[in-house]
């Protein structure tokens, strides 16, 4: 598994800039959705290439369950 690391970068403004490494798809959300919360309005949100890989480890166990095929 990778390791996950949270990077915050607050500018004298008050805006801050947060980075996350080794989350796999929507799971960056999930993990610093408190914070935002606390910190205030979000504006802008880029994703990494970390955002659009898929688990498939999760995939193929749901579709194993669901289907009458043994992977």
């Amino acid at each position: 598994m990778p390791q996950k690391t949270l990077r915050f970068k607050i500018y004298q403004d008050g805006r801050v800039e947060e980075t996350l490494e080794g989350f796999i798809g929507n799971s960056c959300n999930e993990a610093t959705k408190n914070l935002e919360d606390a910190l205030g309005k979000v504006t802008v949100k880029n994703k990494t290439s970390d955002a659009f890989i898929s688990n498939q480890n999760e995939k193929l166990k749901q579709f194993n369950h669901e289907s009458n095929v043994t992977l």
